[in-house]
């Protein structure tokens, strides 16, 4: 009997876990954080300010002051440069009747900005206008962004780590103090220094909550409803992403946004976590048994279901048992999981990399910046929604459905070039919402795929790399928008396709895992021959054979330390998918 085998009896998502994965749900929404950025550095129109013209209307400073850009547009008027004119020896009736034509000649100088005006029809204020990172300092604005991912970097390497050694409840409540500080170090920020090392704090903080709250879901509920939940909270997230929108349309200052949007939310939930408990799996594997069962006795009491009768965490077999751990070179000694691990970071990287940059850079799409962001969250919702079926599907399962929408991506990001480039706006947001659904989809994908492809010695350390990698790309993502295309305009689109396509023929050289067990070691992984399903009426035929091809191979037991030859165990199934029932 191992671990999972206890929710048989009081239940897998009972009332208990129900009230706990609502709670999750509801914090995962404020995890948005990264996405926060579209409307915190948000780029503002803006123009050399005069303060001799201080007391005059925009549009009259822009005439009197400020070149045009497009000498063919006068309504376009350049952002970094304005007429060195003494403009305090003209009067006020001059100025009002000011006559382009006649006041500046040929032989007027133009001076560079030292000070900027920015319009506040859209946003009252940025950090771009909170710190003038414009006219040669736009690349800081989405370095903040790059910076933020970094702390993400730390967060995501380091929480598995911690709550591993202090276990996931008090994790929670370190992660989400460290986020609070960086929310108080980043809010009153007067440098930009200050403001980055903030941001950095709050991307460690953030994605420390958000993993940590992820593995306290999967560890309180049962196998059957694991791979729900999971995209559950991925749909919580998905919502938050269109909550940031409206929030922002209501508050247009980004200091009293993010107090609205996160801290305020963060403070709430800090008290409100009081109520999770910690996971009964880590305390039993810790020998904290008493205070495991007390749990598992919670559970079963609000459940109304029972233990079976004088249970106790000694009657569960110890997860793992046998299998040795190895480290990052191991993935790359043998030449099938050599090529695996290749691919799946690939993979990993492309879906970080097209899903940030989409997110970070949808104000530079045509359109409302708010509607274009609420559409993006939303298409997220059927997105991981459809995945649940498409990753069981007998038709397509997790190979063909994670090319399939990689293809779906790469395909739509093409179309975008040609829209680009003959200004067909509306027609260009709808194919990149389309390329960010699919690989919305392909991000849920190869989540499931990850853990079911790696061996159980190299499982932890192979999806740690791949989310390695997907970080960096999301360190990479916000210069992916606007600075590649100053370049040339549909240079991202381009970008993008070609990764899509190349994560998607990359993906056909994989394996198909639906409905296969979990391997433990390399040497199975190396051997194990991966079947096609077979389609019939009885649910657990095609499982059974398939576990009988497995068993008939040499690859069927393995040497334990106890030099005791065993089956492979299977109880790290951590997707219900993969259980018997899921066909």
């Amino acid at each position: 009997m191992n671990f999972d085998d206890v929710y048989d009896n009081i239940g897998h998502l009972g009332t208990y876990q129900q009230c706990v994965v609502t709670l999750i749900f509801v914090s995962t929404i404020f995890s948005v954080e990264a996405i926060s950025m579209v409307f915190v550095g948000a780029e503002m129109a803006h123009w050399c300010r005069v303060p001799a013209l201080a007391n005059y209307s925009h549009e009259l400073q822009r005439l009197v002051a400020v070149p045009w850009s497009n000498l063919d547009d006068p309504s376009t008027y350049h952002q970094c440069q304005m007429y060195g004119l003494m403009y305090e020896r003209y009067s006020q009736e001059e100025i009002l009747n000011w006559n382009r034509s006649k006041m500046i000649l040929e032989t007027t100088v133009t001076v560079s900005c030292t000070q900027w005006t920015y319009d506040q029809s859209v946003f009252v204020s940025t950090i771009v206008s909170r710190f003038n990172l414009v006219c040669g300092s736009e690349y800081l604005n989405q370095l903040i962004s790059t910076i933020y991912m970094f702390g993400v970097l730390v967060g995501v390497t380091s929480s598995g780590a911690v709550s591993d050694k202090i276990g996931r409840r008090v994790a929670l409540f370190v992660y989400m103090v460290v986020r609070l500080v960086g929310y108080a170090v980043a809010f009153p920020a007067s440098h930009y220094a200050m403001l980055a090392v903030g941001r950095f704090v709050i991307g460690t903080g953030t994605a420390g909550v958000f993993l940590t709250t992820y593995v306290l879901a999967a560890e309180l509920v049962g196998p059957r409803v694991r791979t729900a939940v999971g995209v559950s909270l991925q749909i919580a997230f998905s919502i938050g992403f269109s909550l940031t929108a409206l929030l922002s349309y209501t508050v247009r200052d980004e200091i009293k946004y993010q107090m609205a949007s996160m801290g305020g939310p963060a403070v709430l939930l800090l008290l409100l976590l009081v109520l999770l408990p910690e996971s009964p799996r880590w305390l039993a594997v810790n020998g904290r048994k008493e205070e495991a069962i007390k749990i598992l006795n919670d559970i079963s009491t609000v459940n109304l279901t029972s233990l079976p009768e004088n249970f106790t965490i000694d009657d569960l077999n110890e997860e793992g048992n046998g299998v040795q751990r190895k480290n990052f070179v191991d993935l790359f000694k043998s030449p099938k999981l050599r090529l695996r691990t290749l691919v799946i970071d690939f993979s990993w990287f492309t879906c970080s990399l097209v899903y940030y940059a989409l997110s970070l850079n949808i104000g530079s799409l045509s359109g409302d910046v708010f509607i274009n962001t609420t559409l993006s969250g939303l298409v997220e919702i059927p997105a991981n929604i459809i995945c649940i079926f498409l990753l069981d599907s007998p038709y397509l399962g997790r190979r063909l459905t994670l090319s399939g929408t990689f293809f779906i991506a790469g395909l739509s990001s093409f179309i975008c070039v040609p829209l680009t480039i003959y200004n067909f706006g509306t027609a260009s947001t709808v194919m990149a919402m389309v390329g960010k659904a699919s690989v919305c989809m392909s991000f849920s994908v190869v989540y499931v795929y990850s853990a079911e492809l790696f061996p159980t010695e190299v499982r932890h350390i192979g999806i740690g790399a791949a989310s390695m990698f997907a970080r960096i790309a999301s360190m990479i993502a916000p210069y992916m928008g606007t600075p590649l295309n100053s370049v040339w305009a549909p240079c991202s689109s381009v970008v993008f396709g070609c990764f899509a396509t190349l994560a998607g023929l990359l993906g056909l050289l994989l394996p198909e895992t639906r409905g296969h067990p979990l391997l433990d070691t390399i040497d199975q992984a190396e051997q194990y021959q991966w079947r096609k399903p077979v389609l019939c009426k009885n649910k657990m035929a095609p499982v059974e054979r398939r576990n009988a091809d497995y068993n008939m191979n040499t690859v069927g037991t393995h040497k334990h330390s106890d030099g005791e030859s065993k089956s492979p165990s299977n109880d790290e199934n951590s997707n219900d998918a993969n259980q018997c029932s899921r066909c």
